[in-house]
């Protein structure tokens, strides 16, 4: 292409092919249940290739290889060589060069590895890119390329299932289809091309040594461009099969990666960290999270096994190799390794009815070939219903009010967030004018942002006490239903450093009823906090037996990963001292555990609503003649953990030796000894006729004429005990109504 004068290492030379391609993952399917020839590749199709190959470092073995021993080799074998209509032209001479067939068993040692047929995309080589992708997943070559082994040990490389021939002292470099290879301009002996993608050009001019050089490299790419229109019709024909689809057709596919069986290993020591990235022509379409150390994983919902895909049909059925599924082993340091990949073709989605069938993994280019996994995966068309699902689901995953906390374990960037947040401002103007309002947290009304983004203390305190707008229903007890409301907390220690700087405690309320665990959203920087209805702090627990406790713990939240919440305050509530029926709003204080001393009321209070509804009474009375069942709670992470065990067992770990759970025992036995000593205080006096009941008598006096009103203190407790056991000793039937009058007594 440039002139002689050109240095060898930037000289180029063009290709125009026509291939005769094949699926690269050719009879991955394992098991297609019913129907098993949806799934069969499609035919044979013809895509023209601009391939761009330069300088290949001159070897003297290979050119005697090449040059005179091969030759001679193929003049004793076959003294005719068999012609191909397809051929190359070679722009770097000028001259016409058909392509040969050769000997199938001949060895080569062709070492090139043409990894590019979007390479243009990438552009990694040029000098100066024009523009850079912006995911190179969505720019994935390997996908277009294996690498196969033949029996008696040779190597040949096959592109897309078509084997191509070393270029006589030239390589591959780069390779686009004609489709995306622009003529701009052309000159006396150069043309100008633009290369298009995703809606970004890059422009190149190639330089030729002759004009008639880029005549017939112009004429080649005009001819196979007229051509473009009725190869790209063909295949669509040979892809449908008989099918005939509307006008603009849209599907909506609903796919359910269900699971992976034997996945190989890509780890030394380890097993692999799967995961799987879905493609359609080069472009990265949905990403499920990875599993540690699990060659048989399952995808779920939660996991990312669920997805919804909206495509043309035209355009499905288009594309070369259909929906390509590729299968990765996650490292957190390095590039992430394939363990396989196979495809799903058009005709095999568009029929696709929901039955579950398998796919075998196969190597990509480069990758290595581990025989072994496969793939589960179930497909059919979208409901209205699998919409609205999967988008609820991600509005309630992603959305919420909590803000995420930017701490890095010592407080700094929290801080500094406070400082940067405006919490409360004075208006100006309006009816609330001279008032000061303060920022609804987690979030305001979403019906009303506006009117419930800013809010007085007066009003706050209103809208925190209307009903719940959502309920979480949790739980699998059937005897009845306990509601719950937090409604707020008040002068709340501040657990966070920078308290002058605005940086406070980050609270949220967890709750433990049986087999239940939830929490509250977290409300920043505030030490008397108030739950909005809106928010999420209403929940509905289902009872499993009667003599259960509800465990409530305040906790200060901590964001970062390698730090646990501080446990502000508990509280215990006994469900048994309430009503079926009635509405109770409950104020507690909060203590950091309920078993040890010194208990301080210096951590603040918390104030809920609560309401209790029981079904069958009858089933309610005998539910307490059997033992309560041990329960178990499930959670994702040990922060989870440790905020369960502090909300029912409390702050202090009374099961560790240490002198400060000694000194709490020992502090809890002093206070019996309060007890005791007014039981034989109590005795003593009934013994010894003390007295100690106050009785006004009137006595008059002589000095003033008058009656003045004096307390004699008279022994009525030893009268009485008097009384009932001279009664006892002549009539022993009392002793029942004695003994429960002493009970009142």
């Amino acid at each position: 292409m440039p002139s002689q004068l050109t240095p060898g290492s930037r000289r180029r030379r063009i290709s125009i092919e026509v291939h005769n391609v094949k699926s690269a993952f050719e009879s991955t399917i394992i098991t297609t249940g019913k129907n098993n020839k949806d799934a069969t590749p499609p035919p044979d199709t013809e895509i023209c290739f601009v391939r761009i190959l330069e300088r290949r470092p001159i070897n003297p073995i290979k050119v005697i290889d090449h040059e005179v021993i091969d030759p001679m080799i193929q003049n004793i074998i076959s003294p005719t060589t068999k012609v191909v209509k397809k051929g190359t032209v070679n722009f770097f001479t000028g001259s016409l060069r058909q392509r040969t067939e050769r000997n199938k068993d001949k060895k080569h040692d062709d070492d090139s590895d043409d990894k590019s047929v979007m390479a243009s995309y990438r552009e990694q080589d040029f000098e100066q890119p024009d523009f850079i992708p912006e995911d190179p997943d969505n720019f994935d070559d390997d996908e277009y390329f294996q690498e196969c082994h033949r029996n008696d040990g040779s190597r040949k490389r096959y592109e897309s299932g078509v084997e191509f021939q070393p270029y006589d002292g030239w390589k591959p470099k780069y390779k686009l289809p004609l489709r995306v290879f622009n003529i701009i301009e052309k000159k006396k002996r150069s043309v100008v091309v633009g290369f298009e993608s995703k809606g970004h050009s890059s422009y190149r001019e190639f330089v030729f040594d002759n004009e008639a050089a880029m005549e017939d490299f112009v004429d080649i790419v005009k001819k196979n461009t007229a051509l473009l229109e009725s190869r790209t019709k063909a295949r669509v024909d040979r892809a449908l099969g008989g099918i005939k689809l509307k006008e603009n057709e849209e599907l909506t596919i609903l796919f359910d990666i269900g699971s992976g069986s034997k996945l190989p290993q890509a780890d030394i020591g380890a097993e692999s960290d799967p995961y799987i990235t879905v493609r359609f022509n080069g472009k990265k379409i949905h990403k499920t999270d990875y599993f540690s150390n699990n060659p048989n994983p399952i995808w779920t919902l939660r996991k990312g096994g669920l997805f919804i895909w909206k495509v043309n049909a035209l355009d499905l059925f288009q594309s070369e190799d259909g929906l390509i599924f590729e299968v990765k082993d996650y490292d957190t340091i390095g590039k992430n390794e394939s363990l396989g990949a196979f495809n799903v073709n058009a005709r095999t989605l568009y029929k696709w009815n929901g039955e579950r069938r398998e796919f075998a993994l196969k190597p990509l280019l480069g990758q290595r070939d581990f025989k072994q996994g496969k793939v589960s995966l179930r497909a059919r068309r979208a409901t209205q219903h699998d919409i609205d699902f999967l988008d609820n689901y991600k509005q309630k995953t992603q959305g919420g009010f909590s803000t995420p906390s930017l701490s890095i374990g010592d407080g700094t960037v929290n801080t500094i967030k406070s400082m940067m947040t405006m919490y409360s401002k004075k208006e100006k103007e309006g009816p609330d004018k001279g008032k000061t309002k303060y920022l609804i947290r987690p979030g305001p009304d979403p019906k009303r942002k506006e009117e419930t983004s800013w809010l007085t203390k007066e009003q706050i305190n209103d809208v925190s006490k209307e009903p719940s707008y959502e309920w979480i229903d949790i739980g699998s007890g059937t005897l009845g239903k306990i509601f719950v409301e937090i409604i707020a907390c008040d002068n709340l220690p501040n657990m966070d450093v920078g308290g002058v700087l605005g940086n406070k405690t980050d609270c949220f309320v967890s709750l433990v009823y049986e087999d239940c665990f939830t929490e509250t959203d977290t409300i920043d920087d505030c030490l008397s906090p108030r739950w909005m209805p809106w928010s999420k702090r209403a929940f509905i627990f289902n009872t499993m037996h009667t003599s259960s406790q509800l465990f409530l713990a305040v906790f200060d939240s901590d964001a970062h990963p390698m730090s646990s919440h501080d446990l502000i305050g508990r509280i215990s509530i006994d469900l048994s001292n309430f009503m079926s029926g009635s509405t109770y709003n409950l104020h507690y204080n909060l203590f950091p555990t309920a078993v040890c001393s010194p208990r301080e009321n210096k951590f603040g209070t918390i104030s809920l609503r609560l309401r209790m509804e029981m079904g069958d009474e009858r089933a309610l009375l005998l539910s307490n003649f059997v033992l309560p069942q041990s329960v178990y709670a499930n959670v994702h992470t040990k922060k989870e953990l440790e905020v369960i065990k502090q909300t029912v067992e409390g702050g202090i770990d009374t099961k560790k030796y240490s002198l400060k759970t000694i000194n709490s025992h020992v502090d809890e036995l002093m206070s019996y000894l309060t007890i005791y000593y007014a039981l034989v205080d109590a005795f003593l006096s009934l013994i010894l006729w003390r007295g100690v009941t106050a009785i006004s008598l009137p006595v008059p006096s002589l000095s003033t004429r008058s009656i003045k009103w004096t307390n004699v203190f008279v022994p009525l407790h030893s009268l009485v005990a008097f009384i009932c056991t001279v009664s006892l000793v002549e009539n022993p039937d009392l002793l029942p109504s004695f003994y429960f009058g002493c009970v009142g007594w």
